[in-house]
């Protein structure tokens, strides 16, 4: 069993506050990054800093993302699945709201003129 190494105080904080970031890059590209930043004389770290402020980079805004996806989401399903009739003057479409004057209209209508289920009615 290998003897664990020991790190001093100092070196652990330093590792807590500074993690470490690796990915692997197609041999092309990293020659290519290896090259651009010994021309800047620039170490990779100020490279990624650079980059980011050039970028403006902000993490995205979760909160407004799931808002988006949900708007989206109810935008389609009341397109797909929103009851709704033609005006008996304009023939123009009217999209019924649930519990609105329209609504409770057809409910009070459909329930006079006895409509249900037709294991119900029949």
């Amino acid at each position: 069993m290998a003897k664990a190494t020991h790190k001093p105080p100092a070196r652990v904080r330093y590792e807590q506050s500074h993690p470490t970031v690796s990915f692997r890059l197609p041999r092309d590209l990293y020659d290519q990054l290896k090259e651009g930043l010994a021309n800047r004389e620039v170490t990779f770290t100020d490279f990624v800093k650079e980059a980011l402020d050039a970028q403006q980079f902000k993490m995205p805004d979760i909160a407004r993302i799931k808002r988006l996806a949900h708007d989206k989401g109810y935008r389609e399903a009341k397109e797909k699945y929103q009851i709704w009739c033609f005006c008996a003057g304009c023939r123009e479409r009217i999209n019924i709201t649930p519990n609105s004057n329209i609504h409770n209209a057809v409910i009070r209508l459909l329930r006079e003129a006895g409509w249900g289920h037709e294991a119900c009615v029949s």
